[in-house]
């Protein structure tokens, strides 16, 4: 079996290492309290009455227990507290240390926070301040200068006729309301449950989805125009409309929407599987669990997934492309800038969650994702889209958490990459992965930061997923400051060996294969992955590796081993693994280039 190439060296003793500091005149402002960087107001992530701030933490963090808010100069609160009233993550990820018996865990920072009460078309001057173990503060980071927005133009869905009984359908109510609204206007569902179909948004406007309201996704497939969207330009399929849509009515129209909310404490439902018993959480809250279904058992098991599917077969399509094509996503926007998701919790889709497709600027926030074990129920995907901020999300999903892609196959490389995203502050229960480049690669997925996440129960931390006729990839990825725990399959995985049996095969496919590269995993705990710790699959008998990974201060435990195949031009520094049962859990073969220093336990040489 051939081997790869490796070096492993030692890290000189610490003492040394000490002594080298001082040797270059370095003194104690060195580890001095930094204020946090790049304090920021994120994309209408703002109203009349809130506005939500965040910001990087400093270079030298370590010290760091939390951070004063501040607004004209009086304390607002501390940034921990804060986000035990706002992310319905936080619960979660208090949950997961408090089982952290052994203080194995890498500890979080959350880094944003949420001013509430506050007064419309009013400025405010915000400026962020680090606190010590100590107690003590930084100075303070830049100001930060935002206005509150001047009380909205209200448009209530009931005075335009909608019922909210749960039964009628108020499709039509709903989109008069939408479409009388005026510029920089609230379309409002009230308490109640609205039923209705596909629904289309403009620009300047926000959509929000009262506390105790739910829009629920009617089951019947006539109620979504069949003619919705193309994936891609090269797509054949034409899908149908999402319960939610910004796009032009006439798919084969360009039409570019900007400045979106969708915002409340209700509930959108898509209504697309039936329910199992729910199950019991580790908090012992109830979590829906919906009949995981496929392309043989979607009658039995779907609602408007049935209804979708069954429409499409008896238009002469096939069974599986009918399934893996023709049921409705929860919400599509395409060519929308400026969007901004707040508060709300989302169930039970038919086929994806949130789908932002060749958008730009996108936040995430404060959202529940409950979409277990619908089959294709995503949380939120971008696709050839420009920033994205993910943060204070729970994610217990079907399929990916939060995914990236850019495209399929030879005619992927005119398309625009998937470019500049930042995911902090999640809880990730359920799914295929916390954060997921891929399988569409086509047109690079890049600049990805993922930090400050928890992780109990997906599928796998970090995936990242192509195939040797896909294309593209994704390069310069950050996951670091993190800790995961009972992955059912693997805690970082780099594959080609991907297939989707659903996918239709509707392109042109690359001579190139997707390749990662340039991704840094730092600082992150990982306890008792079940198949692999690590996973590197290139295609190495075909010249097709993945290069430039870079693991530093990385501990495992339990028995799952590092499987790497077609992996060059990489390091692996500060690694441990404990209880591995007495075996090398380093299995490297058809790689070069390996650097390890100061791994334990050390890989076999060669």
């Amino acid at each position: 079996m051939p081997y790869a190439r490796i070096a492993v060296v030692r890290k000189q003793p610490l003492a040394q290492a000490v002594l080298a500091v001082l040797s270059l005149g370095c003194s104690l402002p060195l580890w001095a309290l930094e204020a946090p960087s790049k304090v920021q107001v994120p994309t209408l992530a703002y109203d009349d009455q809130q506005i939500i701030l965040v910001w990087e933490k400093p270079a030298n963090y370590a010290d760091i227990a939390d951070y004063h808010i501040y607004a004209n100069g009086q304390l607002l609160g501390s940034a921990n507290a804060n986000n035990d009233q706002v992310s319905p993550a936080k619960p979660y990820i208090d949950r997961f240390y408090q089982q952290d018996t052994r203080n194995f865990h890498h500890r979080i920072a959350i880094h944003s926070f949420t001013a509430n009460g506050l007064k419309p078309d009013t400025e405010y001057r915000f400026s962020v301040r680090s606190v010590g173990r100590d107690g003590k503060e930084s100075g303070d980071s830049p100001v930060v200068v935002q206005r509150t927005t001047a009380v909205p133009a209200l448009f209530d869905v009931k005075k335009h006729g909608a019922k909210g009984d749960g039964s009628s359908l108020d499709t039509a109510a709903i989109q008069r309301a939408i479409d009388a609204c005026t510029v920089g206007c609230k379309v409002l569902l009230p308490k109640g449950t609205y039923k209705s179909g596909a629904l289309y948004l403009k620009s300047n406007m926000t959509l929000e989805i009262a506390e105790g309201a739910t829009l629920l996704g009617s089951e019947r497939a006539e109620d979504y125009p069949r003619e919705g969207y193309i994936q891609y330009p090269y797509s054949t399929t034409v899908r149908p409309a999402s319960l939610i849509n910004a796009l032009p009515r006439d798919p084969r129209q360009h039409q570019a929407f900007e400045n979106i909310r969708i915002v409340g404490k209700g509930t959108i439902d898509g209504n697309g599987w039936k329910r199992k018993a729910d199950a019991i959480d580790e908090r012992g809250q109830p979590l829906p669990v919906y009949l995981a279904s496929d392309n043989t058992r979607y009658m039995l098991d779907g609602l408007l997934a049935k209804a979708q599917v069954e429409r499409a077969v008896a238009e002469g399509m096939n069974v599986k492309d009918a399934y893996g094509q023709m049921r409705s996503s929860l919400i599509t926007l395409r060519d929308v800038k400026n969007v901004f998701y707040g508060g709300f919790t989302v169930l039970n889709p038919a086929y994806h969650g949130i789908m932002n497709l060749e958008t730009e600027n996108v936040v995430l926030a404060n959202t529940t994702h409950k979409t277990y074990d619908a089959n294709n129920g995503d949380g939120i995907e971008f696709a050839n889209s420009r920033g994205a901020m993910v943060l204070n999300n729970f994610f217990d999903t079907g399929d990916d958490c939060v995914n990236f892609a850019a495209g399929t196959g030879a005619e992927a490389v005119k398309q625009k990459a998937q470019q500049d995203a930042w995911i902090f502050n999640n809880f990730f229960r359920q799914g295929h992965g916390m954060v997921v480049a891929g399988s569409h690669t086509g047109a690079w997925i890049e600049n990805i930061l993922a930090e400050d996440n928890v992780s109990d129960g997906t599928d796998a931390g970090l995936r990242m997923k192509s195939t040797n006729f896909m294309g593209g990839g994704a390069r310069n990825v950050t996951f670091r400051d993190s800790a995961i725990r009972n992955t059912v399959k693997q805690a970082f995985i780099f594959t080609l060996d991907y297939h989707d049996p659903n996918a239709k095969l509707d392109y042109q496919r690359s001579t190139i294969a997707g390749q990662f590269r340039d991704v840094r995993v730092s600082d992150v705990s990982v306890e008792n992955a079940q198949m692999a710790a690590i996973e590197v699959k290139g295609d190495s008998q075909h010249g097709a590796y993945h290069q430039g990974l870079s693991f530093e201060r990385v501990r495992f435990s339990g028995p799952a081993l590092a499987r790497i195949d077609g992996l060059k031009d990489s390091r692996f520094d500060t690694i441990r693994f404990s209880e591995t049962g007495g075996t090398n859990p380093w299995q490297v073969k058809d790689s070069d280039g390996l650097a390890f220093q100061d791994v334990e336990p050390a890989p076999a040489q060669p």
